[in-house]
């Protein structure tokens, strides 16, 4: 009898957990809404790399139809490829650490139970998927093997035998490869064009690579200094995050010198005449309003032994910035 009794128990705790999880497509866009933001954040990464080629200026003068169309496909699909890709991949990241943002009480569609594994594991896939398909419909090699290179490192951050997120330096490394790689998709819809081919000016080099190095730099600035919120958590999961292993002090110095070489090395572009003035003055200004947040963050770390909560505060930083740069190379170009 009390066999029975206890299966019963069972069957209802079963059946009312079931019950609790959402419907398919609902669940398909909770996940969505879950890691939306950050999908936009490297789809404007994608942007900005269409936008700092030559052809961003030039097409607005282009006659052909057949160009202006090419022009159009680039600066929706590749978008649409990161985005995709990005909102899976950070997902997948959710999946992972679902035990542990759980026992850290993070209210996440995942660890809260709001969606299953099984419909988490379709929208992994799907999102992947699409945004393959997405670069692929290009028909642009270069498109298609750079969004597989976006797949592979957010597999590799994030899967347990590899686990970049574990280790020190490659965390942050592999997220700003990421956004860096998500650049250069965008840019990568232009390779094969007259304009690229035709435009022998080394800006058409330089600023490419400039706004590169920029979105590459910011992660390495904020990505950190998120990490120092969660050295407890992180410390229990055996991560060596860079402030696991230089302390949070040094990574908001780091930071900081980070984003005076961001602004040193604008101002040095723009001397060689490969960037140009809007560019610059922005790319400055952010890293001003960057570096004040970190030194605010240094001087409550030396009174109350933490650092402000960053997740809110850093994406308008990386969107500032990206606008910024896409702004600057269209006023350049034409």
């Amino acid at each position: 009898m009390c066999a029975q009794l206890n299966e019963t128990r069972d069957e209802i705790r079963i059946t009312s957990r079931d019950k609790s999880k959402a419907p398919f497509i609902l669940s398909q866009l909770i996940l969505f809404q879950s890691r939306k933001k950050w999908g936009t954040v490297y789809a404007l990464a994608t942007l900005v790399g269409l936008f700092c080629v030559p052809s961003s200026g030039l097409v607005l003068y282009e006659t052909d139809i057949k160009n202006i169309l090419a022009s159009v496909s680039n600066g929706i699909l590749l978008p649409a490829s990161s985005f995709t890709i990005i909102i899976g991949m950070y997902v997948f990241n959710d999946l992972v650490d679902a035990d542990l943002d759980r026992s850290n009480g993070k209210k996440r569609p995942i660890p809260t139970g709001q969606v299953s594994k099984r419909d988490t594991w379709i929208f992994i896939i799907l999102t992947n998927a699409m945004g393959i398909l997405l670069a692929s419909i290009t028909f642009n090699l270069a498109s298609m093997i750079i969004a597989l290179m976006i797949v592979s490192i957010g597999l590799m951050y994030s899967t347990p035998k590899v686990a970049l997120k574990n280790r020190f330096m490659l965390k942050t490394l592999s997220i700003a490869v990421a956004m860096m790689l998500c650049a250069i998709l965008g840019s990568s819809g232009y390779w094969d064009t007259k304009y690229i081919h035709d435009n022998t000016k080394v800006a058409s080099f330089i600023m490419p690579l400039h706004a590169v190095l920029m979105l590459g730099t910011m992660i390495f600035v904020t990505s950190p200094v998120s990490d120092a919120a969660d050295i407890t958590g992180d410390t229990m999961a055996g991560r060596r995050t860079i402030p696991i292993v230089i302390g949070r002090e040094n990574t908001i110095k780091m930071a900081i010198l980070l984003t005076i070489s961001m602004s040193a090395m604008s101002s040095l572009l723009y001397g060689l005449h490969t960037i140009g003035l809007v560019t610059t003055v922005s790319v400055t200004l952010i890293a001003i309003m960057t570096m004040v947040y970190m030194i605010r963050s240094l001087k409550q770390l030396h009174h109350t032994k933490s650092v402000l909560d960053p997740r809110k505060k850093t994406m308008p930083l990386h969107i500032m910035l990206q606008s910024a740069l896409i702004i600057g190379a269209i006023l350049f170009w034409i």
